[in-house]
């Protein structure tokens, strides 16, 4: 299921035991972990909603391993309580449970709690909060929702809510993203209700919604739209999410033109992501993707050209070693990094040698610049070195002798020193600082210069003046 669509459902799972103020895990009665339970008390109640927060912080923090480990244990949960979270979604006494129960019931994994939490999507008598967690958990049970008996009517009632002018945003929002879940072409579902959101809501929050529902349905149809309105919309993060749809849609002849355009959009998000989205395009057209690709590493914007450092390792396009050597060298920290983390994926054992430059950037002051490059050069010369340089400089002049500035010279002749004292050695020596010099420096040298023959003119001046 699509990341975004958790990040709602954990916030708005969390609204569900506001003031039960218990602090504890689920109950156990003693009769084995693996029975079913009849009952739920407060205190598993609120044990299930800080297993939501758990899950919502894993998700915020991009740390797929305790994701993971979250989904499996609240999944566990609901599946062991099945019957009783069912009783509780009829629980007349307590808006608390039925809001917990409803989103809960989607981590089952059970087709059969479809046409319960459908049911409640409909009862127009419950307050929002409940419905709108029977549409999350809806959601939760992905291609469950496909194989839905009555699936014209689950897709009709998502339509509804995503129209409707009494619901909220978010009962709109997570309708939108349920009705791209439950999405079957097999089935003659159509993208128009999500077209209709994109273009008539009100509500920016919705109408990205719809552009990502787009964007993962894949649906050609829906290029125009993004392409046209989406690509020139005023917003800017409608734009920026138009690109990302675009990106994920298989028409080339379309997409392409309407990207490479994003990709010299005036805001640095929209170019940033359009940057992402074309290229997982590449294989359509390389030349093309390449080159818009290469062309953003000399972006002004160093988001932009951390993106594009980025993508390049995406593409798999050998091509690009050279260009990320030189990222290598930008004053950004995150571009540096993003440089070192790409070459280490494109740089192959036999072209171990181009990854020399990478044991520079150990000595570099940012820690994650350094990390990147450790890890690439351990990755490509399957040697350990940690981030001592000296060791990797030994490992890279003994194997390429080339590389070792002792050798610069080998085979033939050497500079002739020179003392420093014949005028010609002199003019060497100033012509030298003069290109290296700082440009203030050479100009208030110059200026200087400049001065003092004024100085020299005005007092010949004045020198003839008297002497009239």
């Amino acid at each position: 299921m699509h990341t975004k669509l958790f990040v709602v459902l954990l916030a708005l799972a969390g609204l569900a035991l506001v003031g039960t103020g218990c602090s504890s895990t689920p109950s156990d009665s003693g009769d084995g972990a693996s029975a079913e339970r009849e009952y739920i008390d407060d205190d598993t109640l609120e044990a299930f909603d800080r297993d939501f927060r758990s899950l919502s912080m894993a998700i915020a923090r991009v740390n797929e391993d305790e994701e993971r480990a979250m989904r499996t244990k609240i999944s566990e949960s609901a599946r062991m309580y099945q019957k009783a979270l069912i009783s509780a979604l009829y629980d007349d006494s307590s808006q608390a449970r039925r809001t917990l129960a409803a989103v809960m019931l989607g981590f089952t994994g059970d087709a059969s709690v479809v046409s319960l939490l459908l049911d409640k999507v409909n009862n127009e008598d419950e307050p929002e909060s409940v419905r709108l967690n029977a549409v999350l958990g809806l959601a939760t049970l992905g291609d469950k929702l496909r194989d839905y008996e009555k699936h014209g009517e689950l897709m009709k009632t998502f339509s509804s809510q995503m129209r409707s002018k009494e619901a909220s945003f978010s009962m709109r929002r997570a309708s939108i993203m349920a009705y791209a879940v439950a999405f079957d072409g097999a089935q003659s579902d159509s993208i128009l209700p999500l077209r209709d959101s994109f273009l008539s809501d009100g509500d920016v929050r919705v109408q990205i919604a719809a552009i990502n529902a787009m964007g993962d349905i894949g649906d050609t149809n829906a290029v125009p739209d993004l392409a046209v309105v989406g690509l020139d919309h005023p917003d800017s993060d409608i734009r920026a999410a138009s690109a990302v749809a675009l990106g994920k849609i298989a028409d080339p002849t379309r997409v392409l033109p309407a990207l490479e355009d994003a990709c010299m959009d005036e805001n640095a998000l929209v170019r940033r992501q359009a940057i992402d989205a074309i290229s997982k395009q590449y294989g359509s057209d390389p030349e093309r993707v390449f080159a818009v690709i290469v062309t953003g590493l000399s972006d002004f914007d160093s988001r932009v050209r951390e993106a594009a450092a980025l993508a390049l390792a995406r593409i798999d396009d050998a091509r690009a070693i050279d260009s990320l050597l030189q990222a290598t060298g930008d004053r950004t920290a995150m571009v540096r990094q993003a440089a070192a983390e790409s070459l280490g994926k494109l740089i192959t054992a036999d072209r171990e040698k181009e990854a020399f430059p990478l044991v520079d950037m150990l000595g570099d002051q940012n820690p994650g610049v350094k990390g990147a490059a450790l890890a690439s050069l351990t990755g490509i010369t399957k040697r350990d070195f940690g981030s001592e340089q000296p060791r990797w400089q030994k490992y890279f002049y003994e194997k390429y002798p080339d590389l070792d500035p002792a050798n610069m010279y080998a085979g033939g002749p050497k500079p002739r020193v020179s003392s420093g004292i014949s005028n010609s050695s002199s003019r060497r020596s100033t012509s030298s600082s003069s290109r290296t010099q700082p440009r203030s420096t050479r100009n208030t040298s110059s200026r200087n210069t400049t001065n003092r023959n004024s100085s020299r003119n005005n007092g010949r001046t004045n020198n003839t003046g008297r002497n009239r």
